[in-house]
């Protein structure tokens, strides 16, 4: 089995119709995992991801016949860096999982846990994976007990003791009085009771978003959920409504939302987003928000049959209540499905390879620069070497290592790193002001001037440059050389035999002892 690595939305636009094949194909397929919804999602998040991509062998004209999105994380922590593999609907969505043809799977899957093995990354984090145990084991039998430690996640939620590894759902008849027939007497008649008290009121109505309501419904639906839950998830609330803002505006773009808002006149009192997949003919809720102080008919319970009658109308098959053991969900007739979720780490706690990976190298030196700006300088120093191991002449990292090595006073090494830099990146007048300040500071005056007479060339109208060659002149004894481009200076610009301080150049080997005063 042939892997690919599809790391860039050109390349994943080109996959759809064989996505599409694959993803019709595979009964365990579901909405996270579908082209569209996916595609939304990794345009928008921040770090790098990667889709490995499996075909029969490698060969242009064949098509994949499985793939498994990821995504990289990288932390500096405990004096090293470590890489983190992470499903890549991580933090956006409830389900994550592989997609595959059946007849491929047996030897899809393990080929894809192999490429993983050769990757550089210290934690795999397995979480809420959607999958057969079938699947499972061809996945996870790749990583022996002898290199690898598995933790299993606990996903119940201490406060209420909610299980988020348990996922109610109802599989729908064709046929709203069925559905209603197959709940209990008292929820069938509640139902009934609430949709006729909401559809024969001149008080009561519900909207469906519009590509013209569609902002103003997500701001009320996000607005109710900000204040049910800023309280317990005040650290992350803000994170989690732009990310949720985000997705859900994605997918609706891609026709993938169905959100409903239930009205008291002109008072919104509670909306739902579900997620729609009309490939697989399911509808996932996804959010729910309300208006506590709303004292009428159960808000919740309204939206949810509304949406679940609408999804029977259209043909859908299942109604997906996605992770979450509430009570409330089994009142709708629902069935569970488990899901999976284990972190997997090296033996040794340190990435595979003793490296980072290629990818993460823009995050990690943003996340180093950070560091390095609050003055935590020993983890932005560890983070900058990490980079220069896997590319020796990452121009920034050259940069930023040796002005925090010049400032702890490790002279030799920055001027090493800055004499790199002025190579990969010869026409920046910074590397060269850089590397002769540190000559300046070894004592080395005679090659500072030839750095500082390099930054000249490059920056002829900044006074820094003339400057850093006078007070190296002055550490020479060439004093005379320096009066002279003082006087140039102060003589009237139109004189014609006078060159201006930016256009005057000193020899570097000449020697001079003259004795003259700058300021004389």
């Amino acid at each position: 089995m042939h892997i690919d690595i599809i790391e860039t939305l050109p390349s994943l636009a080109k996959l759809e119709d064989n996505w599409n094949a694959v993803y019709d194909a595979d009964d365990e397929a579901q909405i996270y995992l579908s082209w569209k919804w996916l595609g939304g999602w990794l345009s928008c998040i921040p770090g790098p991801w990667f889709i490995l991509a499996a075909k029969e062998r490698d060969a242009a004209d064949l098509p994949y016949v499985g793939f498994f999105p990821l995504r990289l994380q990288t932390t500096i922590e405990k004096s090293d860096v470590f890489g983190d593999i992470r499903m890549a609907g991580n933090f956006g969505a409830d389900y994550t999982g592989i997609v595959c043809r059946l007849e491929a799977e047996n030897k899809a899957i393990p080929a894809f846990a192999r490429t993983i093995r050769q990757m550089n990354w210290a934690r795999l984090h397995l979480d809420n994976v959607r999958i057969s145990e079938r699947r499972w084991r061809l996945l996870t039998a790749c990583f022996p007990k002898a290199s690898f430690h598995s933790t299993k996640v606990d996903k119940i939620i201490k406060s209420d003791g909610i299980d988020n590894s348990l996922c109610p759902y109802a599989t729908l008849p064709k046929d709203w009085n069925d559905y209603l027939d197959a709940l209990s007497t008292n929820t069938r008649q509640k139902i009934r009771r609430l949709l006729k008290q909401v559809e024969a009121s001149s008080e009561y109505r519900i909207t469906v978003a519009t590509s013209e309501t569609f902002d103003r419904d997500l701001k009320t639906l996000l607005g109710f959920w900000d204040k049910k839950w800023r309280a317990r998830k005040a650290d992350r609330i803000d994170s989690l409504i732009r990310t949720n803002g985000t997705m859900l505006t994605r997918s609706f773009q891609s026709g993938l939302v169905y959100l409903p808002t239930f009205w008291h006149g002109d008072r919104p009192v509670a909306a739902l987003a579900t997620l729609v997949e009309p490939r697989k003919r399911t509808f996932s809720f996804y959010m729910t928000g309300r208006d506590e102080t709303f004292e009428g008919p159960p808000a919740g319970m309204v939206l949810h049959a509304y949406s679940i009658r609408h999804a029977i109308e259209h043909g859908f098959v299942e109604y997906d209540f996605l992770r979450g053991n509430e009570p409330y969900k089994y009142s709708f007739g629902c069935k569970e499905r488990k899901i999976h979720s284990i972190v997997l780490e090296t033996r040794s706690g340190r990435n595979l390879g003793g490296r980072i990976d290629v990818r993460c190298i823009p995050d990690l030196l943003q996340q180093a620069t950070e560091l390095h700006r609050k003055g935590q300088s020993a983890d932005a120093e560890i983070g900058y070497r990490r980079i220069l191991e896997v590319e020796p002449k990452h121009a920034d990292a050259l940069h930023r290592l040796g002005q925090l090595l010049a400032a702890k006073g490790d002279f030799a090494a920055a001027k090493r790193l800055f004499r790199i830099l002025t190579t990969v990146r010869p026409d920046a007048a910074k590397a060269w002001q850089c590397l002769g300040q540190v000559c300046e500071s070894l004592g080395q005056y005679e090659e500072a001037l030839r750095q500082h007479l390099e930054f000249m060339r490059l920056q002829p109208d900044l006074p820094d440059g003339f400057v850093a060659v006078a007070k190296c002149m002055a550490k020479l004894g060439r004093m005379a050389e320096i009066n002279a481009a003082l006087l140039a200076a102060i003589e009237p610009a139109s004189a014609p035999s006078v060159r201006k301080w930016r256009d005057w150049r000193p020899t570097p080997d000449r020697q001079s002892v003259g004795e003259h005063s700058v300021s004389a």
